[in-house]
């Protein structure tokens, strides 16, 4: 069952979801403590089964991806702000432990649920809820797309 160790992150990202989109910001210490809490977890199942390379894995596909959604943020302003990069770092703990098809999985279903999130979002939300500038909360997404990313992986 190694789902199961991918819990910490998931659920800090849960928490972090619900947190950007009632208050639109992404706690640090919550990201910090999430991220603990899941390479803790990642180490523990290395141990288990005997493959601490787990463990590096997840780490560099975290950093990886940490890089390119803040490349993204820095090629269009204004699109993902800081939180919604720190807010990567717990799911991509658990996502990355399982590998570069899993990573991939989880880059294709953030683009085709973020575009639908937008799409949705800007429809939905008052203009108070996204503070008038018509964006939407990101780190839901992020939640979303792990778990699809997770279910795949499984399924397939």
């Amino acid at each position: 069952m190694p789902y199961l160790f991918t819990l910490p992150g998931l659920l800090c990202e849960l928490a972090l979801s619900i947190e950007d989109m009632r208050m639109r910001r992404v706690p640090l210490p919550w990201v910090g403590v999430g991220a603990l809490l899941q390479l803790i977890a990642v180490f523990v199942y290395g141990v288990i089964t005997n493959d601490l390379f787990v463990l590096v894995q997840a780490l560099l596909f975290t950093l990886l991806c940490c890089l390119i959604q803040l490349a993204l943020a820095l090629i269009v302003p204004r699109s993902l702000g800081f939180g919604d990069v720190t807010a990567l770092i717990p799911a991509g703990l658990a996502v990355g432990m399982f590998g570069l098809s899993t990573v991939v999985l989880w880059w294709l279903a953030m683009g085709v649920c973020g575009l639908l999130w937008i799409w949705c979002g800007t429809r939905l939300f008052k203009q108070s809820d996204t503070d008038g500038d018509g964006k939407v909360p990101y780190v839901p997404v992020i939640f979303i797309a792990a778990i699809i990313a997770l279910a795949l992986n499984w399924i397939l």
